[in-house]
């Protein structure tokens, strides 16, 4: 599924212009023909506009007139008409945006007990999101770190990372990230593009979502064909965004039909770059070509207006080569060139019913699935190796793999019933889940003098496997309850949930080889929670939760194979735990939320305790060496490791959002604002948590052209010095300076943005970047490194250009 970018652009080009020239040809065939019995005159009338931009346009052009007749109690009418319109439509306020991730029903995020961010697909257009990195680029308390290896690995949320944030894309678990030794396979497996909306739960919630809600939820959802569809019963887009940061283009084409109770839907994407325009010595910069392709299909067919089942299709395909530059290279070698390509497919079938007319079962869902994933990690190396006193260049083809396959299925219901003057919403299902995960590695070493090819290449002799094949059961109950006391004023939201954790390891003569021990392991836990809503009045909603999350050990947490018995000065093992305890959390949090007729703001506060942190690969002691050959020196001692639950922690923090329209009709200019403020501790070792990203604010000057025709924002992202971390200098050799760790400073970052549609079917988008062509280091791709060149290759891109444009048919 691979294509040139070039030929795409010209392809996309000429999609354009036939699917053009095919409406205009097909357009007086398919007009409506009046019925001989309608007057001429109303046959001849323009419509009345249907679409909700074309309602709001005409309120619009209606309240400039009114005005212009000095008629001010119409436009007072007209004003509340349209805030109406528009409080029906697409939100204007944030809090005014429906979220279904919080509690598993759809609430306003103003009325959610949790802190939620609901990010919608004009607000990937407008913000020219091309990666995850962009996705959260302005939402503070939430983060992307990316590797100049592996590219962009996960999210950040309050603190934690990495497994403590669960990922899913309709409702199915994502990849885990893996990370061993130098090897750290991200989780950015999914197409963007595709997608309808992104919500981020920010905590724990594990009671509706099981493992790895430890610090929160990021959960994609993909387009359906009605959402491209609307009234109509065809649709073709096409979109193109440019990104000069990293010469990238990404490509979309989109299909939809419906034919009587049938709808289908089509859309690939196809994307091409560069490595990232960074600020740094162009000596620092890697090579790097970047390929993907994303499809998605879906085929829905309605029963009813209450039922209907939908099969997905989806294939996401990404491949990047990185050829290092000399200069980041370690010493002795003089090449390297790895391919890192990541391939995950799924299939599909959702049954869901829904009708409000049978309040005791008024919605449910049923979901199988299946989604294999796999990365590979081909790689090339050229080094020079000391035999013997004479140097000796040789070649290393390496070929890694990481597999992880699901299968799973998942059931919800929901239920409304009355207790004498309590309202109740129950929500209730169940998931299951079997994973397997596999990570062979294998490596041929060729001499490029003699032409001898070797697989014995201390510490390993290849194949080999860094943990054994591997099969994860989960499974989970859950019951949740909205108790309305009286007219939704205030609503408590109880809930729990229980979950099992079953692995099976299944070691072959790979694994074993290294000596290492596979061990099963089988966990469970209970989940409760308590959400409270309280509106104050109509104006404002006072929130308060508690909530909890764990993450059960992962499959190489528990049992990994890497032992190194033959190195003259340091040798080590791993052993397996099948003791490891989830890792837990409980979660306080408080919030204030107003919406007024030209203002909204969100105020939270929380704080998080976190129990039984797994560190990997721990030091837990020593044992003898095997003896030497007669006559040579004692070998040093094997130093062991093992991951362990050492640690307890605590973060808490404030965040807050605004926006404020200095016009009555909320258009033309307004304010928008938020920041993060977090404290993270480690209470085991007393010591600030490296995680915990610096107070980072947000603030937007926007301007809404009242024919919502353009309009512009500028947005400066204001990040402070990071809290000392007190991470101690290193000296590891006493002849070799020492090594200081590096702590980046704030920044000031400012991006111009602007959009302009030329129709409803016609929109172009355009944005400045690090605007003053700023030189500055993300924190999180920073926090573990230490002063010196390769830090350099974190430097983050300076002014930068995007330009994009969509259209549909």
């Amino acid at each position: 599924m691979r294509m040139n970018g070039r030929w795409w652009r010209v392809v996309s080009l000429g999609l354009s212009l036939g699917v053009g020239w095919g409406s205009l040809s097909q357009a007086q065939p398919n007009a409506r023909i009046p019925d001989s019995t309608t007057p001429p005159l109303l046959a001849q009338a323009t419509p009345a506009p249907t679409t909700l931009p074309e309602q709001i346009r005409e309120l619009k052009a209606q309240i400039e007139a009114a005005r212009q007749r000095g008629d001010q109690a119409e436009v007072e009418r007209l004003q509340a008409e349209l805030r109406a319109l528009q409080q029906e439509g697409t939100p204007i306020f944030n809090l005014q945006q429906v979220t279904v991730t919080g509690t598993r029903t759809e609430r306003t995020l103003a009325d959610s007990p949790a802190s939620i961010t609901v990010i919608d697909r004009e607000r990937l257009r407008r913000e020219l999101v091309q990666n995850i990195q962009d996705l959260v680029r302005y939402e503070p308390g939430v983060s992307v770190r990316r590797s100049v290896r592996y590219g962009l690995q996960d999210f950040n949320i309050r603190g934690l990372d990495a497994n403590r944030v669960l990922i899913q894309v309709d409702g199915i678990r994502q990849p885990e990230r893996f990370s061993f030794g130098p090897f750290t396979i991200g989780r950015d497996t999914f197409e963007l593009e595709a997608l309808k909306t992104v919500e981020i739960i920010r905590g724990p919630a594990s009671t509706l979502y099981g493992s790895d809600a430890l610090g929160g939820v990021v959960t994609y959802t993909t387009l359906d064909p009605a959402d491209l569809l609307g009234e109509r019963d065809s649709h073709v887009g096409l979109s193109s965004q440019y990104d000069s940061k990293n010469q990238g283009y990404v490509n979309t084409l989109s299909l939809a039909g419906r034919q009587d109770n049938l709808e289908a839907l089509l859309i690939y994407t196809r994307r091409d770059a560069r490595e990232p325009d960074i600020q740094a010595d162009p000596s620092f910069k890697d090579r790097q070509t970047v390929e993907g392709d994303n499809v998605l299909a879906k085929l829905v067919y309605r029963f009813s207006p209450f039922d209907s089942l939908t099969l997905t299709a989806e294939y996401f395909h990404n491949r990047t080569t990185t050829t290092f530059s000399p200069r980041n290279l370690d010493p002795g070698i003089r090449f390297f060139r790895e391919t890192i390509e990541t391939e995950r497919s799924r299939l599909s079938l959702e049954y869901r019913y829904a009708n409000p007319d049978t309040p005791a079962f008024e919605l449910a869902t049923v979901q199988i699935y299946y989604q294999p994933a796999r990365t590979q990690e081909p790689s090339v190396e050229e080094r020079t190796l000391t035999v013997q006193g004479r140097p000796v260049p040789v070649r290393r083809d390496t070929f890694n793999e990481l597999v992880s396959n699901i299968l799973g299925a998942s059931v919800q219901a929901q239920s409304r019933f009355q207790t004498g003057d309590l309202s109740h919403r129950l929500v209730y299902g169940m998931e299951i889940s079997t994973t397997r995960n596999e990570r062979p590695r294998n490596r041929f070493q060729t001499n490029l003098l003699t032409g001898a090819v070797t697989q014995n290449i201390p510490p390993d002799t290849f194949p080999t496997k860094d943990f054994p094949d591997s099969d994860t059961v989960r499974f989970g109950l859950y019951l949740q309850d909205e108790i309305d006391f009286g007219g939704g004023n205030f609503t408590l939201i109880p809930g729990i949930r229980y979950d099992t954790y079953r692995l099976t390891p299944s070691p072959d003569e790979a694994f074993l080889k290294s000596g290492a021990e596979a061990a099963s392991l089988f966990a469970d836990a209970i989940s409760p929670k308590v959400g409270l809503v309280w509106r104050i009045n109509p104006n404002l909603t006072f929130t308060a939760q508690y909530n909890t999350g764990f993450r059960a050990p992962q499959y190489n947490e528990i049992n990994s194979g890497f032992t190194n018995l033959v190195s003259p000065f340091f040798r080590y093992r791993t052993l397996s735990n099948p003791n490891l305890r989830p890792e837990t959390s409980q979660g306080f949090e408080v919030g204030l939320r107003g919406i007024y007729p030209q203002a909204s703001f969100s105020l939270a506060a929380y704080y998080n305790t976190y129990n039984d942190f797994i560190e990997a690969f721990r030091e837990v002691g020593s044992e003898p060496s095997p003896p030497g050959p007669p006559g040579s020196p004692p070998p040093p001692p094997v130093t062991l490791f093992q991951s362990q639950n050492v640690s307890r922690a605590r973060i808490y923090g404030v965040e807050a959002t605004g926006q404020y329209f200095f016009s009555p009709d909320l258009t033309g200019w307004s304010l928008n604002g938020s920041f993060a403020w977090a404290v993270g501790d480690n209470l085991t070792e007393n010591k600030p948590l490296l995680s915990i990203e610096p107070l980072t604010a947000v603030l937007g000057l926007h301007y809404d052209d009242p024919s919502q025709i353009w309009g512009a924002r500028l947005v400066a992202t204001l990040v402070a010095d990071p809290r000392d971390p007190q991470r101690e200098v290193v000296q590891p050799n006493p002849n070799a300076p020492p090594q200081i760790p590096f702590v980046p400073k704030g920044y000031t970052v400012v991006d111009l943005l602007g959009y302009y549609n030329l129709d409803d079917n016609w929109q172009l988008n355009f944005g400045v970047f690090n605007l003053f062509d700023e030189k500055y280091f993300l924190y999180s791709e920073t926090r573990s490194l230490f002063v010196g060149p390769e830090v350099e290759r974190r430097a983050q891109p300076g002014r930068h250009a995007a330009l994009s444009f969509s259209t549909r048919f």
